[in-house]
């Protein structure tokens, strides 16, 4: 059986007869372009990012300042001096791979709208 479904596709191909869609098909991906802007809300999602990158990088810095004011009665100052600096570092990657992020969530949101308008030449695309 399977066999002769490969055949079939491969005849129909040869000749230049393309495989249609059955009924069931063309219902589903209907529906699925009908849902396309949907996936709006997670396509954008990402405007956030900006803003903990920012959070983040307040939270390094005044906890480095507030440890290193304790150091002389807390911790030992080398530790805190070494640990500090692997956290600004840390900090550091953490906002260069929002900045990554953002430039692929800009190219992420122009990919999705011009699949829209090429979908909307030919379907309806739900709101």
């Amino acid at each position: 059986m399977i066999g002769k479904n490969i055949i079939k596709q491969l005849n129909e191909a040869m000749e230049g007869t393309p495989q249609r869609a059955d009924l069931s098909e063309k219902k589903e991906i209907l529906e699925a372009i009908k849902g396309f802007q949907s996936l709006e809300e997670i396509i954008y999602r990402s405007e956030g990012l900006k803003e903990v990158a920012e959070k983040m990088n307040d939270i390094v810095e005044k906890a480095e300042r507030v440890a290193l004011q304790e150091t002389e009665e807390w911790f030992d100052e080398v530790t805190v001096k070494r640990n500090m600096k692997e956290l600004n570092s840390n900090n550091k990657e953490f906002s260069k791979t929002v900045t990554e992020i953002s430039k692929l969530q800009q190219r992420l949101e122009s990919l999705y709208e011009e699949m829209g308008n090429n979908l909307s030449r030919y379907y309806e695309v739900g709101h």
